[in-house]
């Protein structure tokens, strides 16, 4: 039986981006930041609405929600929100920005809506516009500081995701073609039979979506365009926006029920482990901190994508990595942003001492490295041990041991340069420190603090949506 879902809740979080959106554009800057920020905030209360009540069903034939888009929607709704905040300190630095305030805050709040839209609706058709419509609202952000590499970032990002969103499209005919809807609800609740076609819609969808989501070897738009944007973008790119391209992929692979046929599950974990391993090697040979960070995101991708193929409680794991990580790399693309307004560069050699230099954020990106990495007691910790438990308990010794090879690897290479950064020496150790740039800090260490809470103590509410999300792929808690 389907129950009642709130609607205010619903409504709010569709609208209050939107109309952030418009009034962003108001000539005033003063307004434009003051509309972002309510709108983001009125989309977490919403957001936390949903999931305290553990609200589920439809409203309407085309907007619904599970304990699965719940627990997205309060991650997405968060980082909007702090990377919001944070916007406001990172365009002070910008010098001849390619766009004005009101125009990035309105982007920015769209990109927003564009997420919030593919997670409420229930039609796999209008899903995928939400999914293309995030590459819309989004790609003129990472042109924000004028640079040609981060024009040129831009297409390739829009020309890929473009590319393998195609790809999904024809998924999508695939699977309609077959079964007559694209009910996204419906079809989870009542598989249809195992054909040829929805098998291939879901390994199409997996190329298409994994895209998105950043899977190896869609994934070469990823470093570039997390790179490149401004910070507060960054956050979001790596935080929620992959994540929500993960999202799509699943809605698609309930279809095939429970349990998963073993071609579609090897395939999915060929997919994730590849990701991971490639990921966490190639981030070894960056030159950048935001580059390391955009791979250290695909490897994180990875292991997640690993879990979901595996099943059960590496299920529910998958979905606490994700969730503790959107939390702590939007700390670490917070910390990326005041080092580069306080440096002016993006070079890991040419950053030292930042333990002086930017006492409050050089603590803070440390911690924020080790919760990246899968630290205990981190959030991320506990997702990467349930997926390593999940791995053991079906056999596949050599899952587990290429995974905790991937998480080893992207450990030592990121601590290893974000240690030398924070603690090395500078060049011209004569000169007096210059913490000009170490503010913005209260939102690095809010979501850190969360990510800790969900290694630590499982938030209260939270833990029990993660449950019920893993639940509807058979997936279990411990």
């Amino acid at each position: 039986m389907i129950d009642s879902v709130p609607q205010l809740a619903l409504f709010v979080l569709l609208a209050a981006p939107s109309i952030a959106a418009v009034l962003a554009l108001v000539p005033r800057p003063t307004v434009s930041r003051l509309a972002a920020r309510t709108g983001s905030i009125l989309t977490v209360v919403a957001a936390i609405g949903l999931i305290v009540t553990r609200a589920s069903g439809r409203w309407g034939s085309l907007l619904g929600v599970d304990a699965l888009s719940e627990v997205l929607l309060f991650t997405v709704t968060s980082i909007y929100a702090t990377s919001t905040w944070y916007s406001d300190l990172y365009l002070r630095r910008v010098e001849r920005p390619f766009l004005t305030p009101q125009v990035y805050y309105a982007l920015l709040s769209a990109f927003a809506f564009t997420m919030i839209a593919a997670l409420l609706v229930t039609d796999l058709g209008l899903m995928w516009i939400g999914i293309e419509a995030t590459t819309v609202s989004s790609a003129l952000l990472i042109v924000l500081e004028r640079r040609p590499t981060s024009v040129e970032a831009a297409w390739r990002y829009t020309l890929i995701a473009s590319a393998g969103l195609t790809i999904t499209l024809f998924a999508l005919l695939l699977l309609y073609t077959d079964t007559g809807t694209l009910d996204a609800f419906r079809l989870a609740s009542q598989p249809p039979a195992l054909t040829l076609p929805v098998v291939m819609a879901a390994s199409l969808a997996l190329v298409g979506y994994g895209t998105k989501a950043g899977l190896f070897p869609m994934h070469t738009w990823l470093p570039d365009a997390h790179s490149e944007a401004p910070s507060p973008i960054s956050a979001m790119f790596s935080g929620v926006l992959l994540p929500t391209g993960l999202y799509a992929f699943l809605r698609v692979y309930l279809v095939l029920g429970s349990p998963v046929p073993a071609t579609v599950r090897d395939l999915v974990l060929t997919f994730g482990l590849a990701t991971a391993l490639v990921g966490a090697f190639l981030l070894q040979r960056q030159r950048s901190y935001k580059r390391m960070l955009a791979y250290s995101s695909m490897e994180v991708m990875g292991l997640a994508v690993t879990g979901i193929a595996i099943g059960g409680i590496a299920l529910y794991g998958a979905l606490i990595l994700l969730v503790a990580h959107a939390f702590a790399k939007s700390a670490a693309f917070y910390c990326a942003g005041n080092v580069l307004r306080e440096t002016g560069t993006t070079r890991i050699d040419e950053v030292r001492d930042l333990r002086g230099r930017l006492p409050r954020t050089g603590a803070g990106w440390v911690l924020a490295s080790l919760a990246v990495t899968g630290a205990p007691p981190f959030g991320t910790f506990l997702g990467e041990l349930l997926i390593v438990i999940g791995a053991l308990a079906i056999g596949a010794v050599w899952v587990a041991a290429l995974f905790v090879l991937a998480i080893l690897v992207a450990f030592l290479g990121i601590n290893g340069q974000v240690g030398r950064m924070v603690f090395g020496e500078a060049r011209d150790a004569g000169s007096p420190p210059t913490p000009i740039g170490d503010r913005g800090t209260g939102v690095v260490y809010l979501n850190l603090a969360f990510a800790l809470a969900l290694g630590v103590a499982s938030i209260p509410y939270l833990s029990p949506a993660l449950r019920s999300a893993a639940s509807l792929f058979g997936g279990g808690a411990p």
